[in-house]
């Protein structure tokens, strides 16, 4: 009866444990290695855009897609690739559409969508950049305030900087967020637009929110910032990490908690109890 005892004793600690213990325990191996091109028309006036995924993984995705939040559109690559398949979506999008009116360099952000077996949904975010040539050199660079890497649990703000380094005037025009669909990120008080001198520099702050976000987790987020430099269009991304982290421990999870360790001080107890009886 005792052996019983312990036994059910043992798998209620354990079900307590799993209702504290990180998601990212369990976090699905996917792993969508997408690549882009673009091609100019110039006499047609659009862009010709080719994406490839790759499943690099060691499990099937499913329902894989091509989400362009700027258009307002998504677009399916397949509805299950196995590990090591490739599936693409070629569009022609016209120049207005994404807002191409000068030479230059443009920036179009874009989230690759997938789910594991299970159907949890993932995504994760790129920018490619689309040039009509002559494009400017360099006109920003930037980075965050403090650590390059921001450890987020529920809500978290901070800061980048971002740096004139051409030799003219840069007017930014549009701060765009890269951000996976599972964390929302958002540009507080920064007035557009924002006209930098060389060398000048500005702070920018942020605010990140998780909205589904597996624990343990590593993004890559960041900014696309966009304008004229001369007569030139720019579009330049400033990147950070963002590490998804477990919260404060909340009142229900201290109770959880708590009934752990009382249910493994009673297998303690009747551990030593039916060892002192095998003695005796």
């Amino acid at each position: 009866m005792g052996r019983v005892h312990l036994e059910l004793t043992r798998r209620a600690a354990i079900g307590c444990l799993l209702l504290v213990s990180p998601r990212w325990a369990v976090a699905s191996r996917l792993h969508m290695l997408p690549t882009s091109e673009a091609r100019v028309d110039e006499a047609a006036q659009t862009v010709s855009l080719k994406w490839t995924v790759t499943n690099e993984g060691d499990e099937p995705a499913h329902e894989v897609a091509l989400d362009l939040p700027a258009l307002n559109e998504s677009y399916s690559f397949s509805a299950a690739m196995a590990p090591g398949d490739k599936a693409g979506v070629d569009l022609t999008i016209p120049f207005d559409k994404l807002g191409i009116q000068k030479r230059g360099a443009y920036g179009l952000f874009y989230r690759i969508l997938y789910k594991d077996a299970n159907f949890y949904s993932f995504s994760a975010p790129y920018s490619m950049s689309i040039v009509l040539p002559p494009a400017p050199t360099r006109v920003l660079s930037g980075g965050p305030d403090g650590s390059s890497e921001i450890s987020l649990a529920s809500r978290a703000s901070g800061s980048i900087t971002i740096q004139n380094v051409a030799s003219m005037d840069a007017n930014i025009e549009k701060i765009e967020p890269v951000a996976p669909v599972e964390i929302a990120l958002a540009f507080r008080g920064a007035q557009l637009p924002l006209k930098l001198a060389p060398g000048e520099r500005r702070s920018l702050t942020f605010e990140v929110t998780r909205s589904g976000a597996l624990l343990g987790s590593t993004y890559v987020v960041g900014a696309v910032a966009s304008g004229v430099a001369g007569d030139r269009h720019f579009a330049e991304r400033i990147s950070f990490s963002l590490r998804l982290v477990a919260p404060l421990l909340s009142g229900r999870t201290l109770m959880v908690t708590a009934l752990a360790v009382v249910i493994l001080g009673t297998m303690a107890f009747w551990g030593r109890k039916r060892r002192r009886s095998a003695r005796g």
